[in-house]
């Protein structure tokens, strides 16, 4: 398996970075705008050199007898969240027509990966959901962590330095839990975005663009749903944990903007990371800053996952109140 793995990967990588070296040449260009944190036009679209790497990855699985059967749903989904987010990054679609497409998506993300059908603390501490709910609450997710990559995809090298560590994470607990799409679907995320994070560490010289975001964040959320209810009952609780740093941002400035009466959906620069940058801080210390947070919320994941029944309920309870602290004190450096 190791083997598999590493070829696996290392095709990802390869073609993943070969090809936004092409789409660089040949970008649509980025211009910046009174929400943006560039002041330069950058070309984007490099999320279709990161699906390109996961295709090529994924044919390179598809020759072993790895028995990932859910994966080959997840990549079509996936695969299909790209194509909206690169006609958006074209044409600008129309945002009811996004949401319907997303809703479909997301509903047929939960299909291939199957829908959460319990909720627990731990083995004994917990119920069975009804389908309707599971169904729900899991397209729910599927929706959150899509458009929680999309909203924090607006700094340089944030999103690899937070989906690659994410992506490690999964594919290390699917190991665990013996559940091989999750394995896949981590190992192609992390490898496919170690590609082009070259040419998009700061100062960035391309984007990801919606392509990028919406694949990235529709192939974790797929690999996230496949491991829950199986191998351990913190799986449930896993599957946000590993992108938690994301999931925070984007919830807790909804919050904060409804609170002083500004809740809306629509694009804005409140994010704590934009914020920061706005006072200061560089690219390249938030992109540090909130993969070193990932990655440290990763790691004690997967200890917890190891230890005692229920810790890992725990652990993300913990690291929900760090981050709602960390959160806050942004407001008190940079003033607002």
């Amino acid at each position: 398996m190791s083997g598999a793995l590493f070829a696996m990967a290392l095709t990802a990588a390869l073609v993943s970075f070969v090809v936004s070296v092409l789409v660089l040449k040949g970008g649509v260009l980025d211009l910046p705008n009174a929400r943006s944190s560039h002041k330069t036009p950058t070309p984007r679209g490099g999320g279709v050199g990161v699906l390109a790497g996961v295709g090529a990855g994924a044919l390179v699985a598809s020759a072993f007898p790895l028995g990932a059967s859910a994966l080959g749903g997840v990549l079509i989904v996936t695969a299909l969240l790209g194509l909206l987010g690169f006609l958006d990054d074209l044409f600008v679609l129309d945002e009811r027509l996004k949401l319907v497409s997303f809703i479909v998506f997301c509903a047929a993300m939960v299909s291939a990966a199957g829908p959460v059908t319990r909720f627990g603390l731990t083995y004994e501490l917990g119920f069975a959901l009804p389908m309707l709910v599971g169904w729900i609450g899991s397209a729910l997710f599927v929706f959150v962590v899509v458009n929680a990559a999309n909203f924090m995809d607006g700094s340089d090298g944030i999103l690899a330095a937070v989906m690659i560590p994410a992506g490690v994470a999964l594919c290390v607990a699917g190991l665990a839990a013996g559940v091989m799409t999750s394995v896949i679907a981590g190992a192609l995320l992390a490898a496919s975005l170690a590609g082009f994070v070259v040419l998009n560490w700061p100062p960035a010289k391309l984007f990801a663009g919606d392509v990028g975001a919406l694949g990235a964040g529709a192939l974790y959320a797929g690999g996230a749903l496949a491991l829950v209810n199986h191998g351990f009952s913190g799986t449930l609780w896993l599957a946000p944990l590993f992108v938690l740093v994301f999931l925070a941002d984007v919830l807790l400035t909804l919050l904060r903007r409804a609170r002083h009466g500004r809740f809306s959906l629509s694009a804005h620069r409140e994010h704590a990371y934009q914020r920061l940058i706005d006072s200061g801080w560089s690219h390249q210390a938030i992109a540090l800053v909130y993969g070193g947070l990932t990655a440290g919320i990763g790691l004690t994941g997967l200890i917890a996952a190891q230890m005692m029944d229920g810790a890992v309920p725990m652990v993300f309870a913990l690291w929900t109140v760090v981050l709602t602290a960390l959160h806050v004190s942004v407001g008190r450096v940079v003033g607002r």
